[in-house]
């Protein structure tokens, strides 16, 4: 297991929570919907909600943006890295887009169980982007699965 795979963390109301590599490491799915289930079984028997970003969690919004960002950035660091080597290094990409008071309303928050799970930028009929918290990027979630929900 890679070292910087957690098990556990600990959430913003301070409880335990088991990560979708902690329950992959038991080999099989309880049915109990557990939050990261890495199996499919709480995406199946739970909804996806979405809601507006308000004025006041403009921050929240940005944050989960820039960590999803800065995430997709470090996965292709090992190939950047070799690229680099041979071509010069790459110029470090920053999230150019800022979330504010003009276009907040442009993105809502994608929840599982009532837990904010990541930001969409709303389309007219479908999510344009998602951007995903950390604990969640192990569990099937992406673009084509959240507009099959909408």
């Amino acid at each position: 297991m890679d070292s910087n795979q957690k098990l556990t963390y600990t959430n913003d109301e301070g409880l335990e929570v088991k990560t979708s590599q902690f329950l992959r490491n038991r080999g099989s799915c309880c049915r109990t919907s557990c939050l990261h289930c890495p199996y499919g079984f709480t995406l199946k028997n739970n909804d996806i909600t979405f809601r507006d970003v308000e004025a006041q969690e403009i921050k929240l919004a940005q944050t989960i943006m820039d960590e999803s960002a800065g995430k997709q950035e470090e996965t292709s660091s090992i190939a950047a890295s070799l690229m680099g080597s041979a071509f010069g290094a790459p110029k470090k990409k920053v999230n150019s887009i800022q979330i504010n008071d003009e276009n907040y309303h442009n993105y809502a928050f994608a929840t599982l169980k009532e837990v904010v799970f990541g930001l969409i930028e709303k389309g007219p009929n479908q999510a344009r982007k998602l951007y995903l918290r950390e604990h969640f990027k192990e569990q099937g979630l992406d673009i084509d699965f959240i507009n099959s929900t909408i």
